[in-house]
């Protein structure tokens, strides 16, 4: 397990005993950690030390935990708030939820190994939540910079047309530097989008590589021709970074007329990029093609079936597939399930069938192996003992309920309907197929 030396967790129950116990089950985190027996020895520790995560007992008899949280929430609103209880009663859930704020309750007695993949996901988190603050600083530094450059810009083209020559120089002067190692440029900027795109978890976006290099092969890729499209897979959303967050954070057919024509030109615009680094040139004609359609109705050329080249229709079906199960194509994220559906039902019309059957097939293997998401979307009452959640549980106000991995039962199903019921809401359960 990672070590986290520079985060902190605050132990709060009035029983020693489990105090004890939640230590030494975390020792293994590597994290700092403080324990209180009481509310106030707790809000006392808050004052003297940054903390990330409390975990806190709902049962206490001094202040009760939904108190104690209400007030955390309030003064450290960035501490995590996890609740451990005894009793299930919706109530009480509720009441901590509205009060507390809470984030995620775990059952007494725990269960080890739920409880550990629960702080290191938060963890986790902080970590990218601060790589997130430093981005968006030095985001609102370059942003500050190019305001007073183009302050004098009498319309919104000159001033897009500016943003994108200063990226062209900056690839330009990164190209001279690092002459010789095109592959570096290519991580970094692969990186660099997608935490534009807001891309966070990094092992997912491991195994669409994965999954990418599995498709190329069995397409009969090879040496040079699979260097490349793959080359032209991590860069293929390069030309989006100069895009609004109000067009990056929206699906694309939620987009207005004006914003998908603006959408469009994201092809040619990393192609563009690409010129300045000669050994990617071929990825770059990759990239201009990998959104046109067999039938014509892609962009930004409308080409249409041998028009467009063989690694191009490759990649198209592959990002197709990985913006459907992110739910960048349509308001909800496709399962795996649902996303295969929708790429065989326009098969012959804008996918090359061929392509989507070995996809298929790829996902099958490595899904076998463990190395890709292969899941399916369900409505609770769908759900059934010993299914297990291949995607996190979240409500519509973004409270994590249950974390990927996690093996259902009949009491927790029947727990899940009776949250779904009291928040008034439509859950949607993907679980591994």
């Amino acid at each position: 397990m990672n070590k986290f030396p520079l985060h902190a967790v605050l132990l709060v129950d009035e029983d020693l005993t489990t105090l004890k116990a939640l230590q030494q089950l975390l020792l293994v985190v590597g994290c700092q950690i403080y324990q209180a027996s009481s509310a106030q020895e707790a809000l006392a520790i808050l004052q003297h030390h940054s903390i990330d995560m409390i975990i806190s007992d709902l049962g206490m008899s001094e202040k009760s935990s939904d108190c104690f949280l209400s007030d955390v929430a309030m003064l450290w609103p960035d501490t995590e708030r996890i609740a451990l209880t005894e009793h299930a009663e919706s109530d009480e859930i509720i009441r901590a939820i509205n009060r507390g704020k809470i984030s995620r309750f775990i059952m007494k007695p725990w269960d080890d190994a739920e409880l550990l993949s629960v702080v290191k996901k938060v963890f986790e988190q902080s970590v990218l939540q601060r790589q997130n603050i430093e981005l968006q600083a030095l985001t609102h530094e370059k942003n500050r910079q190019l305001e007073e450059l183009t302050v004098h810009l009498e319309d919104k083209v000159r001033e897009r047309t500016q943003q994108l020559t200063d990226a062209q120089q900056q690839l330009q002067q990164a190209y001279t530097d690092l002459k010789g190692s095109y592959r570096s440029i290519v991580r970094m900027f692969s990186t660099l989008t997608s935490r534009r795109l807001g891309i966070k978890a990094a092992n997912q976006y491991q195994h669409m590589n994965l999954l990418m290099l599995s498709v190329a092969k069995g397409c009969g890729l090879e040496g040079k021709a699979l260097k490349q499209i793959f080359y032209a897979w991590q860069l293929r959303n390069i030309g989006k970074l100069s895009f609004s967050d109000s067009i990056l954070e929206m699906s694309y057919i939620d987009m207005s007329v004006e914003q998908q024509r603006v959408f469009h030109t994201h092809p040619l615009l990393a192609q563009a990029a690409t010129f300045l680094v000669k050994p990617l040139y071929s990825a770059g004609q990759i990239i201009r093609q990998h959104k046109e359609y067999l039938d014509g109705s892609g962009y930004p050329k409308q080409l249409k079936a041998d028009q467009i080249v063989f690694s191009a229709q490759i990649l198209c079906v592959v990002n197709d597939y990985f913006e459907l199960i992110q739910g960048r194509y349509q308001r909800k994220n496709f399962s795996t399930v649902e996303a295969l559906d929708y790429l065989q039902n326009y098969a012959h019309e804008k996918y090359n069938p061929l392509v989507v059957n070995i996809l298929e097939q790829a996902i099958t293997t490595l899904a076998k192996q463990g190395d890709v998401l292969k899941d399916a979307c369900l409505t609770t009452h769908e759900l059934l003992p010993g299914v297990t959640l291949s995607r996190d549980l979240v409500s519509a106000q973004g409270v994590l309920l249950l974390s990927a991995g996690q093996l259902l039962d009949k009491v927790i199903i029947e727990r899940i309907r009776e949250i779904e019921f009291n928040l008034d809401e439509i859950f949607e359960v993907f679980v591994n197929r």
